[in-house]
Protein backbone atom coordinates (compact mmCIF):
# COMPACT_ATOMS: atom_id res chain seq x y z
CA UNK A 1 0.00 0.00 0.00
CA UNK A 2 1.42 3.73 -0.91
CA UNK A 3 1.98 5.70 1.72
CA UNK A 4 -1.78 7.00 3.44
CA UNK A 5 -0.75 10.93 3.48
CA UNK A 6 1.11 11.09 -0.13
CA UNK A 7 -1.23 13.75 -1.18
CA UNK A 8 -1.03 15.62 1.84
CA UNK A 9 3.02 16.24 1.57
CA UNK A 10 2.58 17.47 -1.89
CA UNK A 11 2.93 21.05 -2.53
CA UNK A 12 3.07 23.16 -5.33
CA UNK A 13 6.38 24.99 -6.62
CA UNK A 14 4.76 28.40 -6.83
CA UNK A 15 3.89 28.13 -3.01
CA UNK A 16 5.16 30.56 -0.70
CA UNK A 17 7.34 29.49 1.77
CA UNK A 18 5.31 30.81 4.71
CA UNK A 19 2.51 28.40 3.14
CA UNK A 20 4.21 25.85 3.35
CA UNK A 21 6.26 26.11 6.66
CA UNK A 22 2.40 26.19 7.99
CA UNK A 23 1.25 23.16 6.93
CA UNK A 24 5.24 21.04 7.13
CA UNK A 25 4.62 20.12 10.33
CA UNK A 26 1.24 18.36 10.44
CA UNK A 27 2.30 15.14 9.29
CA UNK A 28 5.43 15.09 11.10
CA UNK A 29 4.28 12.15 13.43
CA UNK A 30 3.95 9.40 10.38
CA UNK A 31 7.21 10.77 9.23
CA UNK A 32 9.42 9.29 11.62
CA UNK A 33 9.04 12.70 13.62
CA UNK A 34 10.05 14.93 10.38
CA UNK A 35 9.00 17.60 8.63
CA UNK A 36 9.02 16.58 5.01
CA UNK A 37 7.25 17.58 1.99
CA UNK A 38 7.77 17.17 -2.06
CA UNK A 39 7.64 19.93 -4.02
CA UNK A 40 5.75 19.34 -7.93
CA UNK A 41 5.44 21.50 -10.71
CA UNK A 42 2.06 22.82 -12.55
CA UNK A 43 2.17 19.06 -14.34
CA UNK A 44 2.46 17.09 -11.21
CA UNK A 45 5.97 16.26 -11.78
CA UNK A 46 8.75 15.88 -8.80
CA UNK A 47 10.71 18.73 -8.94
CA UNK A 48 12.51 18.86 -5.12
CA UNK A 49 12.10 18.59 -1.76
CA UNK A 50 11.98 20.23 1.32
CA UNK A 51 12.81 19.34 5.06
CA UNK A 52 11.76 21.28 8.58
CA UNK A 53 16.05 21.78 8.75
CA UNK A 54 16.00 23.37 4.85
CA UNK A 55 13.40 25.27 6.53
CA UNK A 56 15.21 26.36 9.55
CA UNK A 57 18.44 27.13 7.20
CA UNK A 58 16.61 29.54 5.34
CA UNK A 59 15.10 31.59 8.40
CA UNK A 60 18.43 32.08 9.52
CA UNK A 61 19.50 33.04 6.49
CA UNK A 62 16.56 35.78 6.49
CA UNK A 63 14.68 34.42 3.32
CA UNK A 64 12.01 36.33 2.91
CA UNK A 65 8.90 33.77 4.14
CA UNK A 66 6.93 35.13 0.66
CA UNK A 67 9.91 33.67 -1.57
CA UNK A 68 7.97 30.87 -3.58
CA UNK A 69 9.16 27.18 -1.91
CA UNK A 70 10.91 26.33 -5.90
CA UNK A 71 13.83 28.96 -4.80
CA UNK A 72 14.51 27.31 -1.08
CA UNK A 73 14.05 23.60 -2.29
CA UNK A 74 16.87 20.68 -2.38
CA UNK A 75 16.91 20.03 -5.93
CA UNK A 76 19.27 17.61 -5.55
CA UNK A 77 17.52 15.11 -3.59
CA UNK A 78 17.95 11.33 -3.60
CA UNK A 79 15.08 9.28 -4.74
CA UNK A 80 14.15 5.81 -6.36
CA UNK A 81 12.45 4.45 -9.28
CA UNK A 82 9.19 2.22 -9.28
CA UNK A 83 11.49 -0.23 -11.12
CA UNK A 84 14.33 -0.09 -8.64
CA UNK A 85 15.33 -3.49 -7.02
CA UNK A 86 15.87 -3.89 -3.29
CA UNK A 87 19.84 -3.82 -3.44
CA UNK A 88 19.47 -0.05 -5.33
CA UNK A 89 17.09 1.68 -3.03
CA UNK A 90 19.33 0.00 0.60
CA UNK A 91 21.86 1.93 -1.21
CA UNK A 92 20.08 5.37 -1.17
CA UNK A 93 18.80 4.59 2.62
CA UNK A 94 22.57 3.73 3.02
CA UNK A 95 23.19 7.26 2.29
CA UNK A 96 22.12 8.22 5.78
CA UNK A 97 18.66 9.36 4.54
CA UNK A 98 15.33 7.84 6.09
CA UNK A 99 12.73 9.02 3.37
CA UNK A 100 13.01 8.31 -0.04
CA UNK A 101 10.64 9.83 -2.45
CA UNK A 102 9.14 7.17 -5.02
CA UNK A 103 9.23 8.80 -8.79
CA UNK A 104 7.62 6.41 -11.62
CA UNK A 105 9.11 6.98 -15.49
CA UNK A 106 6.83 10.14 -16.07
CA UNK A 107 8.90 12.06 -13.26
CA UNK A 108 5.83 11.94 -10.87
CA UNK A 109 5.34 11.10 -7.06
CA UNK A 110 4.07 7.71 -6.62
CA UNK A 111 5.02 6.88 -3.33
CA UNK A 112 7.08 6.88 -0.19
CA UNK A 113 9.83 4.87 1.33
CA UNK A 114 11.08 5.17 4.95
CA UNK A 115 13.39 3.23 6.65
CA UNK A 116 11.75 2.61 9.67
CA UNK A 117 9.37 0.36 7.60
CA UNK A 118 11.59 -0.84 5.11
CA UNK A 119 12.03 -4.67 4.98
CA UNK A 120 13.56 -6.14 2.22
CA UNK A 121 11.55 -9.34 2.77
CA UNK A 122 8.04 -7.70 3.13
CA UNK A 123 8.50 -5.88 -0.25
CA UNK A 124 5.30 -6.50 -2.18
CA UNK A 125 6.00 -7.34 -5.61
CA UNK A 126 3.59 -9.18 -7.44
CA UNK A 127 4.49 -12.63 -7.73
CA UNK A 128 3.70 -15.95 -9.04
CA UNK A 129 2.99 -19.13 -7.20
CA UNK A 130 3.57 -22.25 -9.02
CA UNK A 131 3.00 -25.76 -8.37
CA UNK A 132 3.93 -29.16 -10.46
CA UNK A 133 2.71 -32.57 -10.12
CA UNK A 134 4.04 -34.84 -12.43
CA UNK A 135 1.80 -38.27 -13.62
CA UNK A 136 2.12 -41.99 -12.90
CA UNK A 137 3.23 -45.08 -14.40
CA UNK A 138 1.44 -47.97 -12.77
CA UNK A 139 3.64 -51.15 -12.73
CA UNK A 140 1.45 -54.10 -10.86
CA UNK A 141 -0.56 -54.00 -8.24
CA UNK A 142 -3.03 -51.59 -9.61
CA UNK A 143 -6.53 -52.20 -8.71
CA UNK A 144 -5.95 -53.76 -5.55
CA UNK A 145 -5.89 -50.06 -4.04
CA UNK A 146 -9.67 -49.85 -3.74
CA UNK A 147 -11.25 -48.87 -0.30
CA UNK A 148 -12.93 -52.28 -0.15
CA UNK A 149 -10.20 -54.74 -0.65
CA UNK A 150 -7.70 -52.81 1.66
CA UNK A 151 -10.30 -52.55 4.50
CA UNK A 152 -9.89 -56.36 4.38
CA UNK A 153 -6.11 -57.21 2.91
CA UNK A 154 -3.28 -55.49 3.19
CA UNK A 155 -1.90 -54.59 -0.92
CA UNK A 156 0.97 -52.67 -2.36
CA UNK A 157 1.34 -51.16 -5.50
CA UNK A 158 4.64 -50.40 -7.55
CA UNK A 159 4.56 -47.22 -9.44
CA UNK A 160 6.70 -44.48 -10.91
CA UNK A 161 6.22 -40.72 -12.39
CA UNK A 162 7.00 -39.86 -15.50
CA UNK A 163 8.11 -35.98 -17.30
CA UNK A 164 4.30 -35.49 -18.21
CA UNK A 165 3.13 -33.12 -15.78
CA UNK A 166 0.62 -30.65 -14.22
CA UNK A 167 0.71 -27.07 -13.41
CA UNK A 168 -1.28 -25.01 -11.41
CA UNK A 169 -0.02 -20.99 -10.82
CA UNK A 170 -1.44 -18.62 -8.58
CA UNK A 171 -1.23 -14.70 -8.70
CA UNK A 172 -2.87 -13.23 -5.22
CA UNK A 173 -5.59 -10.41 -5.81
CA UNK A 174 -6.43 -7.32 -3.91
CA UNK A 175 -10.15 -8.80 -3.26
CA UNK A 176 -11.81 -11.75 -2.71
CA UNK A 177 -12.62 -12.90 -6.19
CA UNK A 178 -11.60 -16.14 -7.68
CA UNK A 179 -10.74 -16.49 -11.14
CA UNK A 180 -10.56 -20.12 -12.29
CA UNK A 181 -8.68 -21.15 -16.12
CA UNK A 182 -7.61 -24.21 -17.87
CA UNK A 183 -4.89 -23.63 -20.59
CA UNK A 184 -5.94 -27.22 -21.87
CA UNK A 185 -9.68 -27.21 -21.92
CA UNK A 186 -9.92 -23.82 -22.45
CA UNK A 187 -12.25 -22.75 -19.87
CA UNK A 188 -12.88 -20.33 -17.66
CA UNK A 189 -14.88 -19.26 -14.17
CA UNK A 190 -15.59 -16.62 -11.79
CA UNK A 191 -16.64 -16.74 -8.02
CA UNK A 192 -17.42 -13.76 -5.77
CA UNK A 193 -15.50 -16.01 -3.43
CA UNK A 194 -14.90 -19.62 -2.60
CA UNK A 195 -17.99 -19.81 -0.58
CA UNK A 196 -19.88 -18.93 -4.18
CA UNK A 197 -18.55 -21.75 -6.36
CA UNK A 198 -20.95 -23.92 -8.19
CA UNK A 199 -19.94 -26.70 -9.73
CA UNK A 200 -21.79 -28.14 -12.91
CA UNK A 201 -18.75 -28.08 -15.41
CA UNK A 202 -15.58 -29.34 -16.52
CA UNK A 203 -13.73 -27.44 -14.36
CA UNK A 204 -15.34 -29.14 -11.39
CA UNK A 205 -12.58 -31.28 -10.43
CA UNK A 206 -10.73 -28.10 -9.68
CA UNK A 207 -13.01 -25.73 -8.65
CA UNK A 208 -13.43 -28.62 -5.80
CA UNK A 209 -9.60 -28.73 -4.88
CA UNK A 210 -9.97 -25.15 -4.09
CA UNK A 211 -12.98 -25.17 -2.23
CA UNK A 212 -11.86 -27.77 0.00
CA UNK A 213 -8.61 -25.34 1.05
CA UNK A 214 -10.84 -22.33 1.91
CA UNK A 215 -8.77 -19.81 0.97
CA UNK A 216 -9.60 -16.45 2.49
CA UNK A 217 -8.56 -14.40 -0.33
CA UNK A 218 -8.54 -13.58 -3.79
CA UNK A 219 -6.50 -14.99 -6.63
CA UNK A 220 -6.38 -15.98 -10.44
CA UNK A 221 -5.55 -19.41 -10.63
CA UNK A 222 -4.77 -21.47 -14.05
CA UNK A 223 -3.93 -25.14 -15.06
CA UNK A 224 -1.55 -26.58 -17.90
CA UNK A 225 -1.63 -30.20 -18.22
CA UNK A 226 0.62 -32.20 -20.41
CA UNK A 227 -1.58 -34.98 -20.95
CA UNK A 228 -5.00 -35.72 -22.00
CA UNK A 229 -7.68 -36.71 -19.39
CA UNK A 230 -8.80 -40.39 -18.82
CA UNK A 231 -5.29 -41.68 -20.39
CA UNK A 232 -4.72 -43.92 -17.61
CA UNK A 233 -1.38 -41.71 -16.33
CA UNK A 234 -3.36 -40.88 -12.94
CA UNK A 235 -4.12 -37.40 -14.30
CA UNK A 236 -7.07 -36.22 -12.21
CA UNK A 237 -4.92 -36.54 -9.38
CA UNK A 238 -2.15 -34.84 -10.78
CA UNK A 239 -4.57 -31.98 -11.44
CA UNK A 240 -5.87 -31.88 -7.94
CA UNK A 241 -2.73 -32.42 -5.74
CA UNK A 242 -1.18 -29.40 -7.91
CA UNK A 243 -3.81 -27.05 -7.42
CA UNK A 244 -3.70 -28.14 -3.34
CA UNK A 245 -0.06 -27.60 -3.61
CA UNK A 246 -0.27 -24.16 -4.40
CA UNK A 247 -2.82 -23.26 -2.27
CA UNK A 248 -0.82 -24.84 0.34
CA UNK A 249 1.96 -22.70 -0.02
CA UNK A 250 -0.21 -19.57 1.41
CA UNK A 251 -1.29 -21.65 4.46
CA UNK A 252 2.09 -20.67 6.45
CA UNK A 253 2.70 -22.48 9.46
CA UNK A 254 -0.44 -24.67 9.09
CA UNK A 255 0.66 -26.03 5.70
CA UNK A 256 -0.03 -29.99 5.49
CA UNK A 257 2.33 -32.38 4.96
CA UNK A 258 2.73 -34.61 1.74
CA UNK A 259 0.39 -37.70 3.57
CA UNK A 260 -2.24 -34.70 4.12
CA UNK A 261 -2.38 -33.63 0.99
CA UNK A 262 -2.54 -37.01 -0.38
CA UNK A 263 -5.49 -38.07 1.48
CA UNK A 264 -6.92 -34.64 0.89
CA UNK A 265 -6.71 -35.08 -3.02
CA UNK A 266 -8.67 -38.52 -2.10
CA UNK A 267 -11.03 -36.32 -0.78
CA UNK A 268 -11.90 -34.50 -3.68
CA UNK A 269 -11.81 -36.95 -6.03
CA UNK A 270 -13.36 -39.83 -4.61
CA UNK A 271 -15.62 -38.81 -2.16
CA UNK A 272 -16.57 -34.70 -3.24
CA UNK A 273 -16.63 -35.59 -6.80
CA UNK A 274 -17.71 -39.13 -6.73
CA UNK A 275 -14.96 -40.32 -9.20
CA UNK A 276 -14.94 -43.87 -8.23
CA UNK A 277 -11.29 -45.15 -8.14
CA UNK A 278 -7.96 -46.58 -5.35
CA UNK A 279 -6.21 -44.72 -3.43
CA UNK A 280 -2.40 -45.14 -5.22
CA UNK A 281 -2.67 -41.92 -8.12
CA UNK A 282 -2.79 -39.27 -5.31
CA UNK A 283 0.19 -41.08 -3.46
CA UNK A 284 2.00 -41.67 -6.55
CA UNK A 285 1.58 -38.45 -7.96
CA UNK A 286 2.20 -36.26 -4.33
CA UNK A 287 5.59 -38.17 -3.59
CA UNK A 288 7.12 -39.20 -6.91
CA UNK A 289 10.10 -41.24 -8.34
CA UNK A 290 9.77 -44.65 -7.86
CA UNK A 291 7.27 -46.25 -5.32
CA UNK A 292 6.01 -49.19 -3.11
CA UNK A 293 2.60 -47.68 -2.17
CA UNK A 294 1.63 -50.23 1.54
CA UNK A 295 -1.96 -49.97 1.84
CA UNK A 296 -3.25 -50.95 4.89
CA UNK A 297 -6.37 -50.91 6.89
CA UNK A 298 -5.26 -47.60 8.85
CA UNK A 299 -3.01 -45.74 6.68
CA UNK A 300 -0.90 -45.84 3.68
CA UNK A 301 2.91 -45.79 3.65
CA UNK A 302 5.07 -44.58 0.93
CA UNK A 303 8.36 -46.41 0.80
CA UNK A 304 10.62 -44.66 -1.99
CA UNK A 305 12.77 -46.82 -4.17
CA UNK A 306 16.54 -46.33 -4.34
CA UNK A 307 17.30 -47.56 -7.83
CA UNK A 308 20.61 -47.35 -9.12
CA UNK A 309 20.58 -44.79 -12.26
CA UNK A 310 21.92 -47.78 -14.74
CA UNK A 311 18.87 -49.14 -13.71
CA UNK A 312 16.85 -46.66 -14.18
CA UNK A 313 18.43 -45.65 -17.78
CA UNK A 314 17.93 -49.46 -18.64
CA UNK A 315 14.14 -49.29 -18.02
CA UNK A 316 14.07 -45.82 -19.65
CA UNK A 317 16.45 -47.62 -23.17
CA UNK A 318 13.77 -50.68 -23.18
CA UNK A 319 10.22 -49.57 -22.18
CA UNK A 320 8.14 -47.40 -24.98
CA UNK A 321 5.18 -45.52 -24.33
CA UNK A 322 2.13 -45.64 -26.83
CA UNK A 323 -0.72 -43.51 -26.87
CA UNK A 324 -4.21 -45.41 -28.19
CA UNK A 325 -5.65 -42.03 -29.14
CA UNK A 326 -8.70 -42.31 -27.04
CA UNK A 327 -9.99 -41.45 -23.57
CA UNK A 328 -12.37 -43.04 -21.40
CA UNK A 329 -14.23 -42.46 -18.15
CA UNK A 330 -11.83 -44.54 -15.61
CA UNK A 331 -14.73 -43.56 -12.92
CA UNK A 332 -17.43 -45.90 -15.34
CA UNK A 333 -14.63 -48.79 -15.68
CA UNK A 334 -14.09 -48.80 -11.51
CA UNK A 335 -17.38 -49.12 -11.03
CA UNK A 336 -18.12 -52.26 -12.87
CA UNK A 337 -14.56 -53.30 -11.67
CA UNK A 338 -15.35 -52.98 -8.03
CA UNK A 339 -18.60 -54.43 -8.38
CA UNK A 340 -17.22 -57.96 -9.70
CA UNK A 341 -14.80 -57.60 -6.91
CA UNK A 342 -17.66 -57.70 -4.67
CA UNK A 343 -19.61 -60.13 -6.51
CA UNK A 344 -16.73 -62.55 -7.09
CA UNK A 345 -14.74 -64.04 -4.74
CA UNK A 346 -12.45 -66.33 -6.99
CA UNK A 347 -10.78 -62.31 -7.92
CA UNK A 348 -9.43 -61.93 -4.41
CA UNK A 349 -7.14 -64.95 -5.46
CA UNK A 350 -6.26 -63.17 -8.00
CA UNK A 351 -5.55 -60.00 -6.39
CA UNK A 352 -3.23 -61.97 -4.02
CA UNK A 353 -1.49 -63.44 -6.91
CA UNK A 354 -1.38 -60.10 -8.10
CA UNK A 355 0.21 -58.43 -4.94
CA UNK A 356 3.22 -61.68 -4.41
CA UNK A 357 4.06 -60.43 -7.92
CA UNK A 358 4.47 -56.42 -7.49
CA UNK A 359 7.05 -57.80 -4.30
CA UNK A 360 8.69 -59.53 -6.83
CA UNK A 361 8.93 -57.04 -9.55
CA UNK A 362 9.73 -54.30 -7.09
CA UNK A 363 13.11 -56.97 -5.52
CA UNK A 364 13.69 -57.03 -9.42
CA UNK A 365 14.19 -53.47 -9.50
CA UNK A 366 16.15 -52.98 -6.60
CA UNK A 367 18.90 -55.60 -7.74
CA UNK A 368 18.62 -54.26 -11.07
CA UNK A 369 17.44 -57.23 -12.99
CA UNK A 370 15.77 -55.74 -15.83
CA UNK A 371 14.98 -58.72 -17.89
CA UNK A 372 12.85 -60.69 -14.85
CA UNK A 373 10.43 -57.10 -14.32
CA UNK A 374 10.13 -57.44 -17.73
CA UNK A 375 8.97 -61.10 -17.49
CA UNK A 376 6.97 -59.93 -14.39
CA UNK A 377 5.41 -56.87 -16.31
CA UNK A 378 3.90 -59.41 -18.79
CA UNK A 379 2.05 -61.73 -16.06
CA UNK A 380 1.11 -58.75 -14.07
CA UNK A 381 -1.05 -57.71 -17.34
CA UNK A 382 -2.33 -61.20 -17.88
CA UNK A 383 -3.75 -61.08 -13.99
CA UNK A 384 -4.93 -57.73 -14.39
CA UNK A 385 -7.32 -59.00 -17.24
CA UNK A 386 -8.17 -62.12 -15.13
CA UNK A 387 -9.57 -59.43 -12.43
CA UNK A 388 -11.30 -57.36 -14.52
CA UNK A 389 -11.61 -58.41 -18.67
CA UNK A 390 -13.25 -54.96 -19.50
CA UNK A 391 -9.97 -53.38 -18.76
CA UNK A 392 -8.71 -54.16 -22.29
CA UNK A 393 -10.07 -54.35 -26.00
CA UNK A 394 -9.98 -55.35 -29.40
CA UNK A 395 -7.20 -52.94 -29.80
CA UNK A 396 -5.54 -52.90 -26.84
CA UNK A 397 -4.95 -56.69 -27.59
CA UNK A 398 -4.52 -56.33 -31.13
CA UNK A 399 -1.18 -54.17 -30.56
CA UNK A 400 -0.22 -56.51 -27.31
CA UNK A 401 -0.05 -59.11 -29.02
CA UNK A 402 1.76 -57.76 -32.09
CA UNK A 403 4.44 -55.92 -30.12
CA UNK A 404 4.64 -59.72 -28.47
CA UNK A 405 4.98 -61.40 -31.98
CA UNK A 406 7.44 -59.19 -32.42
CA UNK A 407 10.15 -59.70 -29.85
CA UNK A 408 8.58 -57.51 -27.01
CA UNK A 409 8.52 -59.14 -23.38
CA UNK A 410 6.27 -57.67 -21.22
CA UNK A 411 3.60 -54.64 -20.89
CA UNK A 412 0.25 -53.35 -19.98
CA UNK A 413 -2.33 -51.42 -20.17
CA UNK A 414 -1.82 -48.34 -18.12
CA UNK A 415 -5.10 -47.20 -16.18
CA UNK A 416 -8.63 -48.52 -15.41
CA UNK A 417 -8.32 -49.91 -18.87
CA UNK A 418 -10.11 -49.31 -22.47
CA UNK A 419 -7.99 -47.28 -24.21
CA UNK A 420 -5.07 -44.66 -22.86
CA UNK A 421 -1.49 -45.49 -22.67
CA UNK A 422 0.06 -48.92 -23.23
CA UNK A 423 3.36 -49.62 -21.54
CA UNK A 424 5.54 -52.33 -23.79
CA UNK A 425 8.98 -53.59 -22.91
CA UNK A 426 11.43 -54.28 -25.57
CA UNK A 427 14.80 -54.65 -26.20
CA UNK A 428 16.19 -51.84 -28.99
CA UNK A 429 16.63 -54.79 -31.65
CA UNK A 430 12.80 -54.99 -32.10
CA UNK A 431 11.52 -51.47 -31.39
CA UNK A 432 12.02 -50.12 -34.69
CA UNK A 433 9.52 -52.94 -36.06
CA UNK A 434 7.06 -52.60 -33.30
CA UNK A 435 7.19 -48.86 -33.72
CA UNK A 436 6.21 -49.77 -37.65
CA UNK A 437 3.96 -52.18 -37.05
CA UNK A 438 1.75 -50.23 -34.49
CA UNK A 439 1.70 -47.33 -36.24
CA UNK A 440 -0.61 -48.94 -38.93
CA UNK A 441 -2.66 -49.43 -36.56
CA UNK A 442 -2.92 -45.62 -35.33
CA UNK A 443 -1.22 -46.14 -32.66
CA UNK A 444 1.58 -43.83 -31.82
CA UNK A 445 4.81 -44.10 -29.72
CA UNK A 446 5.33 -40.66 -27.08
CA UNK A 447 8.84 -40.61 -25.77
CA UNK A 448 9.16 -40.37 -21.97
CA UNK A 449 11.92 -40.23 -19.22
CA UNK A 450 11.00 -40.89 -15.65
CA UNK A 451 10.77 -38.28 -12.87
CA UNK A 452 12.20 -38.54 -9.52
CA UNK A 453 10.05 -35.68 -8.10
CA UNK A 454 6.55 -35.14 -6.75
CA UNK A 455 4.78 -32.08 -5.69
CA UNK A 456 7.44 -29.60 -6.51
CA UNK A 457 6.14 -25.21 -4.96
CA UNK A 458 8.33 -22.43 -6.01
CA UNK A 459 7.44 -18.77 -6.82
CA UNK A 460 8.42 -16.26 -9.25
CA UNK A 461 8.17 -12.48 -9.99
CA UNK A 462 5.47 -11.87 -12.55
Amino acid sequence: MPFKYLNQIIYNEDASLRDVLSDLGKWAEFLDNKGFGIIVDDDGKCKGVLTDGDVRRKVLKNVDLETPVKNVMNKDFIYVSVNDNYHHILRQFDKDITILPVIDLNGKLVDLYKYSEFVVSARNDLRIIRARVPCRVSFSGGGTDMSSYINKTPTSVLSATINKYCTCSIIVGKDNKIYISSKDLNLKYTAENYNDIELGDDLDLIKSSVKIMQPNFGFELETHAEFAPGTGLGGSSAVVVSVLGALNYFRNEQQLDIYQLADLAYQVERIDMRIKGGWQDQYATAFGGFSWINFRKNEIIVNPLLLRKETILELEYNLMLFRLGETRSSSEIQKSHISKIEKNSTNLDSFSEMTELSVKMKESLLKGEIKSFADFLHESWIIKQKINSSVSNDLVEECYNTARELGALGGKLLGAGGSGYLLIYSSPLYQKKIIEALAKKGVTQEIFKFSQDGLEVWSTKK
